[in-house]
């Protein structure tokens, strides 16, 4: 039933009284369809839509497509069950060429959107270019990795949030998008406690949580990691070798470092909750300056290695296959 309002309908089903709105933009006279949300109604292009999913050209191609509604302005009207800001966003990125470009500074709800709309309508290009944007922040190489979480870098592929990680874990897991989950997981484990077990508030009132299953991956992981880092930290000194050169005993490098490291833990006030013991060796950091040339190679060298088995061991402490080659 046409609403008198201008550039607004009512559909037929008493859950969907509101009127619904023809949206300003993506509204073409031209157009030879109409799409609708729950909220809002468009007028587009058959080829446009084929050109770029082959799930609206299969569509598109069937005499009646399913879904279809009373004709308005005697074209054929298809009701979607997506959600409307996410539907938008797709016809947005269909209709203006550069509303997203991959590497280019987004939003999150724009990306998000695109990258469950492009899984749903198989649209590959679009959903690889995303989740290589989002693997930018999120890598599956530990070198990547440091990089990524260097303040003085900076990669920003949106605006970040509190409860970043949480969101962009669920996300991989609803689109399948397995690459990311290892580094996501990984720095949701890095979150306090408290917020892995309770989640993170938004401005808005809901919460950004993990699910069950990733809680208690992450709540292992933390300890496992907690616990190991303490034990690479506490013998790291012990492990640069024998071409220490300084000459006399109470000054090698070892003693130097071992001193210092003492002193550390000793004046250590923050707890490991909120820590990323894949970066943040701060026992390290406060006696590898104190090391001989040869002793300070040896000991970069050590914990380069370190990283790096700690980081292929990573996929299976959220019970994940290892990083794909």
């Amino acid at each position: 039933m046409v609403d008198s309002a201008p550039g607004s309908v009512r559909t037929s089903s008493s859950d969907s009284l509101r009127p619904l709105v023809r949206h300003p933009t993506l509204w073409f006279e031209d157009g030879d369809i109409v799409l609708t949300t729950n909220v809002t109604l468009f007028r587009v292009h058959r080829a446009t839509l084929a050109l770029h999913s082959p799930v609206f050209a299969d569509m598109l191609s069937m005499p009646q497509p399913e879904g279809v509604e009373t004709p308005l302005d005697d074209l054929p009207v298809v009701e979607l069950s997506d959600k409307d800001a996410e539907f938008t966003h797709l016809l947005q990125y269909f209709y203006n060429r550069g509303y997203y470009h991959r590497g280019a500074s987004t939003t999150f709800d724009k990306i998000s959107a695109l990258l469950r709309m492009s899984t749903k309508f198989q649209m590959d290009d679009l959903r690889n270019d995303i989740i290589a944007h989002l693997a930018t922040v999120y890598p599956a190489t530990i070198e990547k990795y440091m990089e990524a979480v260097d303040p003085e870098i900076q990669l920003s592929l949106f605006p970040p949030f509190d409860g970043q990680h949480f969101a962009v874990v669920a996300l991989a897991r609803e689109t399948d998008a397995s690459i990311l989950l290892p580094t996501a997981l990984w720095r949701s484990s890095c979150h306090e406690i408290f917020h892995i077990c309770n989640g993170i508030p938004r401005p808005d009132g809901s919460l950004l949580k993990l699910s069950s299953r990733d809680m208690k991956y992450s709540l292992n992981a933390k300890n496992f990691c907690n616990t190991t880092y303490v034990q690479v930290e506490s013998t790291l000194p012990l492990k640069l070798g024998d071409n220490c050169l300084r000459t006399r005993s109470k000054d090698k490098c070892t003693n130097r470092a071992m001193y210092s490291l003492l002193r550390h833990f000793c004046m250590r006030q923050r707890p490991l909750d909120y820590h990323d013991v894949l970066t943040q060796w701060h026992g390290f950091d406060s006696w590898k300056h104190l090391l001989c040339d040869s002793c300070a190679e040896s000991a970069n060298a050590t914990a380069t290695s370190l990283r790096r088995n700690w980081w292929s061991f990573l996929p299976a402490l959220y019970n994940l296959p290892g990083w794909a080659r």
